[in-house]
This record gives C-alpha cells, sequence and structure tokens, in this order.
C-alpha cells in the first residue's frame, strides 16, 4: 500500500469506500462565517458526524484534541475571491485564484489529504492556472504520498450550459490527476455520464441539507462515493443531527 492508498483509507471507510465529508474552509475567502465565530468550539460536536473535515491552514491548527472516530483533517492549498458575491464588503472586480500550499506544507501540517478548486467559466487564465496547479499537485502529491481531492466549480459567468460544465471539469480534472474529485449535483442524466468515466473516488455536493438524502441515494446507486458538505449545512438548526443520520444511512453497517 503506497502512501496515497494509506491516507486516503483515512477517509473514505475502507470497509464500504464511502465518506461524508465537511468542507468548512470557505472563511479562507469570506472571513469568520456565521455559526463559526469560535471555530474549534463550534467544530467539535462536528468532528463525529463526518468522516472528513476540510480546514484553512489556520483552522486545522485550532483543532481540539482529535479522538478516536473524530473525522480525518484535510487541508485547504487553494484561495479564490470567486465565493465573493456582489454583496460582500470587498466585492471582486475581477475573478482571481492562487495556491496557498505545497503538498509537503500540507503533510507538514498532518494533514491526511489536500483540496483545491477547479474552476469553470471565468477567464482563460484563471482555468489554465488551475489546471497546471492541479497537475503539479498531483504529480508532487503521488511522490510524497499526499492524496489531491480537488472541487470542481463550473458556475462561472461564461458558463451556459452548467451540467455539461460539471461533466467536462469532472473529465479535467481526472486527466490532472486527482485522486479524488468532487462535483455540484448537475442532475441524473450528467450523474450517470460522470458515474460511467470517472475512475477514482468521486462524490457530489448537494444544494442544500433537504436534498442530501435523495442525492446520496443516486451517488450510491451509481457506484460514487459520498456527499461533499459545506458549513451552512451543519451550523444553523438541527445540521448536525441530520448529518449525523447521513452519515449513519451513508455507513449502515456502523
Amino acid at each position: 500500500m503506497n502512501g496515497i492508498e494509506y491516507r486516503l483509507r483515512e477517509f473514505i471507510r475502507p470497509a464500504d469506500q464511502r465518506c461524508l465529508m465537511l468542507d468548512a474552509s470557505a472563511g479562507l475567502a469570506l472571513g469568520v462565517l456565521p455559526g463559526l465565530d469560535d471555530f474549534a468550539e463550534t467544530i467539535r460536536p462536528v468532528m463525529a458526524a463526518v468522516d472528513g473535515l476540510v480546514c484553512s491552514p489556520g483552522q486545522l491548527r485550532r483543532i481540539p484534541n482529535r479522538v478516536r472516530g473524530d473525522a480525518s483533517l484535510l487541508v485547504r492549498a487553494d484561495w479564490t475571491n470567486t465565493l465573493r458575491g456582489s454583496d460582500f464588503v470587498l466585492p471582486p472586480r475581477r475573478p482571481l485564484w492562487q495556491p496557498i500550499l505545497s503538498g509537503q506544507e500540507a503533510l507538514d501540517l498532518g494533514a491526511v489529504g489536500m483540496v483545491s478548486t477547479f474552476l469553470l467559466g471565468y477567464e482563460e487564465e484563471v482555468e489554465a492556472e488551475c489546471l497546471r496547479a492541479t497537475v503539479q499537485w498531483s504529480l508532487k502529491g503521488k511522490a510524497i504520498g499526499m492524496p489531491l481531492v480537488v472541487e470542481v466549480r463550473a458556475d462561472g459567468p461564461r458558463v451556459s450550459l452548467a451540467e455539461k460544465a460539471v461533466e467536462l471539469g469532472a473529465s479535467y480534472v481526472l486527466e490532472s490527476g486527482a485522486d479524488v474529485i468532487v462535483v455540484p449535483y448537475p442532475g441524473p442524466k450528467s450523474m450517470e455520464t460522470i458515474a460511467a468515466f470517472v475512475s477514482v473516488p468521486w462524490m457530489v455536493k448537494p444544494d442544500s441539507l433537504e436534498a442530501a438524502p435523495a442525492v446520496l441515494d443516486e451517488v450510491v446507486r451509481l457506484g460514487g462515493t459520498g456527499l461533499w458538505l459545506d458549513q451552512r449545512m451543519v451550523t444553523s438548526g438541527e445540521g448536525v443531527a441530520r448529518t449525523a443520520k447521513l452519515r449513519g444511512r451513508l455507513h449502515p453497517t456502523g
């Protein structure tokens, strides 16, 4: 077993090859997020409800002592202002994306995987930089045993057919060497298309926690790995309890 396979087993359960992931790293671009003002305190009950937790480098250092059964930790390796809307205090004048960590730095932080975004629908130089960095991270990551998880975001202003853009993004990311692929929910037809050609573990990001159970059933039916949630889905109402139920549904044998 090589380093990549070993670390993938830390967040993709070997018994069923499934994973429920929570991405709490959006504050890297958006600042302190509602519900995550005290990150260490808020995230503590979530740790037992998911298999993996994606943090910014700063957040990762603030995680309280983990115990057996807690989520494995992955680190966000890129930054982009494309998460900011027109209502943001500093709305972006032009889209920016850049790497902030190397694979070795992720390893030094104690992460079991590094996470990046692949943007589609933006200026050519932005997409080209995403592609170039993904290939470089993949090559260097395989040399040191650091898995690369790539999240496809096909929501740029130039996207006209969102479903086809997601399919295209998944193919680009696969060819670039990603070890795990994450896509936004593209609809049933595109889900089948993606399932037919993706040869690495893949997860789907549902539009809401309410939609998550139905999306999960579809992912499992098609042989996918699981769901990718963002912090908004667990920091309000019954979010943690509902997330724990999703995990039980994903891993019915415990």
